[in-house]
């Protein structure tokens, strides 16, 4: 017998209600400086440089989020 459905934590709940553009407007600014910091601390690279990765790199995983997060969405309506 299949395993009952748990309803997700509340915080993507939460995550998956927000319009597109303000999880944009939320998560890009974070995965930038996060992204910046990894390319300065552990990766070394000069500091113009890892501005620039940081922030072509928090627009490639920004996409994937929120395309992650609006199949997931569908999937759970269409239960």
């Amino acid at each position: 017998m299949p395993e009952a459905e748990r309803p997700p934590p509340r915080i993507v709940t939460w995550w998956e209600g927000l319009e597109t553009l303000t999880q944009v407007a939320l998560a890009f600014p974070a995965l930038s400086v996060v992204l910046f910091a990894m390319n300065v601390g552990p990766f070394s690279q000069p500091l113009l440089r890892s501005v620039g990765y940081g922030l072509l790199e928090a627009g490639v995983l920004t996409g994937l989020l929120i395309v992650a997060t609006v199949s997931e969405r569908n999937k759970r309506r269409r239960r």
